[in-house]
């Protein structure tokens, strides 16, 4: 039993000792295990993959939020330098547009108008100066005209579309301000020549715009100007004519009030950040350029406004036809009010020569082609076979701002309308014709007194030369003509 204790006590003195060295070998190989070599190659490589892969995602945060940051940046910057300056970016558009005064706005009777008594600045780039443009309570560029018309005033009313509204010039150098100037010469009786252009009218509207509005003014002489981008005016604008049994028209409401128009996202886009429509402007310009010069040798008018124009028929085209139309309906009315009506035409920068209004973007807008030119005369010479036809006296000022040596002084390079050179070219020609042709004030004693109306007239019978060829009399008793 002795000897039984004693090495039962001696297998326990050495236990702990067994316990540790299996401690320690168990340690020893883990050891080796985690420092394997193959091991050890694999976590590095890992890690060093995932180092490469953050400092790359933290670069491309840091470009993207600095990104960010600058557009921000410039767009405030673009937004302080309109709101300081009271410019505009994008403005190539506006500036070759038909209303760079910004003042036309929808209207329910006859498409658009302008706002009445209100104020506007217009940039003209060809003069380096600002135009002053302020509309009356009929919102018609120019002063109050008195309501009713005093006696011993001739008043004339010029209606037409944004060639005779003319935003980029002054009222001192306009067409209407120099023909009451070349009339009131040839009178004693005061004469008042009214600014009735609206920008995109042509004559459906502008016998609407008359018929409602203007015929308060109780005119003595209505001027028509046919401007030959009236012909697709009317053919957009025509869908929304509602006329009567016999098709005189009653009313033409702008697409705003019968049309629900769908505004795309990136629309809504662009009218919240100035930097996305000036972009978008810029990548649409050249697209623009590109696609005008495959519509140029186009003859729909749907692509091109202008493609009737080197057509040897005008007569044949449909939508000539009607925006012709209603310059018979409007003389009708004129003479129904014991007015007289005269028509007059001119050529559009691109129908005089490929130099004329060649700034940049400004052909571009109208949908005509850099070097473009319609010399076609038979439109011309159609327009004058209808109102002859019509008996309507016709002026063609074609040879007052068609001729000369430097013809493109009578364009205006920034915008396709007549410079203050043309104006006078235009008005000087036109006031001999009324004064050689159409009775008047200005052109013979009509009017025993200036106590007397001016629908008073001495009782004698006078013989017109009308465009045509043909002759017609003029009842002075009445002042009305009786056309043959």
């Amino acid at each position: 039993m002795a000897d039984a204790a004693t090495a039962i006590s001696a297998c326990l003195r050495f236990l702990p000792v067994l316990v540790l060295a299996s401690r320690n070998a168990s340690v020893g190989r883990s050891c080796c295990a985690r420092f394997d070599p193959d091991e050890r190659f694999t976590d590095g490589r890992d890690t060093e993959m995932f180092r490469a892969v953050f400092t790359l995602m933290r670069r491309i945060i840091c470009a993207a939020c600095l990104l960010i940051l600058l557009i921000c940046g410039a767009e405030v910057g673009v937004r302080v330098y309109e709101g300081v300056y009271g410019d505009v970016v994008c403005r190539t558009s506006e500036a070759v547009g038909n209303d760079p005064s910004r003042l036309a706005i929808p209207s329910r009777s006859f498409h658009q108008e302008l706002k009445p008594l209100a104020k506007a600045v217009v940039e003209c780039r060809d003069s380096n100066t600002e135009i002053d443009i302020h509309t009356n309570s009929l919102g018609l560029r120019g002063s109050e005209p008195t309501i009713p018309k005093p006696e011993n005033v001739c008043r004339i009313v010029v209606l037409g579309d944004e060639t005779i509204y003319a935003p980029e010039t002054a009222e001192s150098d306009h067409f209407c301000a120099l023909l009451q100037h070349q009339l009131q010469q040839q009178t004693r009786i005061k004469i008042e020549v009214i600014n009735a252009g609206i920008p995109g009218h042509c004559p459906l509207t502008e016998f609407l715009f008359y018929r409602k509005c203007l015929m308060s003014l109780r005119p003595d002489l209505v001027l028509l100007h046919f401007d030959w981008s009236d012909v697709a005016d009317d053919h957009q604008i025509r869908r929304r004519a509602k006329s009567d049994g016999s098709g005189v028209p009653l009313s033409c409401p702008n697409a705003k009030y019968v049309e629900a128009k769908k505004v795309l996202p990136c629309e809504v886009w662009r009218q919240q950040f100035r930097l996305l429509d000036w972009g978008m402007h810029s990548l649409s310009n050249e697209w623009k350029q590109q696609l005008t010069r495959q519509q140029a040798s186009s003859r729909d008018i749907e692509a091109n406004a202008y493609a009737w124009l080197r057509d040897e028929h005008p007569e044949q085209v449909v939508p000539f036809r009607q925006a012709a139309r209603p310059i018979a309906d409007l003389a009708d009315l004129c003479q129904s009010s014991y007015c007289q009506f005269v028509l007059f035409t001119s050529p559009k920068p691109w129908q005089v020569s490929p130099k004329c209004s060649r700034g940049d973007g400004v052909r571009l807008a109208a949908g005509v082609a850099r070097d473009a030119c319609y010399s076609n005369r038979a439109p011309f010479k159609v327009l004058a076979g209808y109102a002859n036809n019509q008996k309507i006296p016709f002026v063609d000022c074609s040879a007052a701002i068609a001729s000369g040596p430097e013809v493109e002084a009578n364009f205006l390079r920034y915008a396709p309308r007549w410079s203050p050179h043309g104006h006078r070219q235009i008005a000087d020609h036109v006031a001999a014709f009324l004064i050689e042709k159409v009775p008047g004030a200005w052109n013979s004693n009509y009017f025993q007194s200036r106590d007397e109306p001016l629908t008073q007239t001495d009782s004698h019978q006078s013989v017109i030369q009308w465009v045509g060829g043909q002759q017609s009399t003029v009842d002075h008793d009445n002042s009305r003509t009786r056309l043959p």
